[in-house]
């Protein structure tokens, strides 16, 4: 059964996405969540790493994750995050940048 985990990181966007969403300017240094559905209930960071290079991130650093626990979606704090968690069950992935 597939689970999504978060993957948390710091990187630098410096190229064209694989994937059309409303990306950083090239050059920009963000934080970034990856919302990453996978079949281990283990992390995988090296999957991560990869997956935030289709979105055009380099220079990662800080990499870390968790499996998310679908109940904190129904807190206050995360409700918002449901949709990130919808989209990467669906498509495979999700990223959020800040």
């Amino acid at each position: 059964m597939s689970k999504v985990f978060i993957y948390g990181f710091t990187g630098t966007f410096t190229e064209k996405p694989e994937y059309d969403y409303a990306h950083p300017d090239v050059g920009a240094t963000h934080k970034c969540m990856l919302f990453l559905r996978q079949a281990p209930a283990t992390t995988e960071f090296l999957n991560a790493e990869n997956e935030a290079k289709k979105f055009g991130f380099s220079s990662i650093t800080n990499l870390a994750g968790n499996q998310l626990q679908i109940d904190v979606l129904n807190t206050e704090a995360y409700k918002g995050f449901t949709g990130y968690y919808n989209e990467a069950l669906k498509e495979g992935s999700s990223l959020v940048y800040y």
